[in-house]
């Protein structure tokens, strides 16, 4: 008898641990922009929440695939997603959308976390990217599923990440270490020939310039580089001259019509 209750204590234990290792890790899905409608989430079949939102986190339990199905508020249309995480990761995925309508679920960023504790800061201030598993990615590329809401097949494209905030730092620090424009101009180009920018990371680089002439150099050789260019309108406001602004719009304008 005592035995018996001894190894029912064993596998309670046993089963108790392996259900705390699996339940180690968590999936966000965020609007890209405050502008997008909230969304209600069902995940593999079963509805997450009954109120509209922005954003959702879950933990990840034992899947590594999960099959999403996100209704926006005011739309009849169910966009259909596939998405994949891992154990003890915190995985971040981002809804954004083209300039044809077509939404995204892109893969901003997934961290390796070990505790609790380290779940709710990778929740809080998700770093590293680890390209998924299931797909095969360059180490400076994501993957995303996009949707076309008027067809029901999907496909999986690749698309560019900016560089983390760490490499940004340094080598914004690198260009501020010269003394003259003409220095650091000449530095941005070399320090970020290969990295891709936010808006913010721009408009960060663009405060090291004192004159609109350099601040417009800048704004042009980051343009093609910046993934989030819809919001790229948020750099006009950082010249001293309506005539700068002008410029910038009509060489985006040009570029985009090349």
């Amino acid at each position: 008898m005592i035995k018996s209750k001894f190894l029912f204590v064993i596998v309670l234990l046993f089963l108790l641990t392996s259900s705390k290792a699996q339940d180690v890790g968590k999936i966000i899905i965020n609007n890209g922009l405050r502008s997008y409608p909230n969304f209600i989430v069902s995940l593999n079949g079963v509805r997450l929440q009954n109120d509209y939102s922005s954003s959702i986190t879950f933990k990840f339990v034992e899947e590594t695939v999960y099959r999403v199905k996100l209704l926006q508020a005011g739309s009849s249309s169910v966009l259909n997603f596939t998405i994949s995480s891992e154990p003890k990761y915190v995985s971040s995925y981002l809804l954004t959308k083209d300039n044809a309508g077509n939404y995204s679920l892109v893969l901003q960023s997934k961290s390796l976390i070990m505790n609790d504790e380290e779940i709710q800061a990778a929740v809080n201030t998700v770093a590293a990217v680890v390209p998924v598993s299931t797909v095969a990615a360059a180490p400076s590329q994501t993957m995303a599923v996009q949707v076309n809401t008027a067809a029901p097949t999907a496909t999986f494209i690749q698309g560019p990440l900016a560089m983390t905030d760490a490499v940004y730092r340094n080598k914004l620090n690198e260009v501020k270490a010269k003394t003259f424009d003409d220095d650091k101009m000449e530095h941005v180009q070399n320090a970020f020939e290969y990295e891709e920018f936010t808006t913010a990371q721009v408009i960060g680089l663009m405060k090291l310039f004192t004159f609109d002439d350099k601040r417009l150099e800048v704004a042009k050789f980051a343009y093609p580089k910046t993934i989030d260019k819809e919001e790229f309108y948020k750099t006009y406001d950082h010249f001293s001259f309506p005539s700068s602004k002008s410029s910038l719009k009509d060489w985006i304008k040009n570029y985009k019509a090349k």
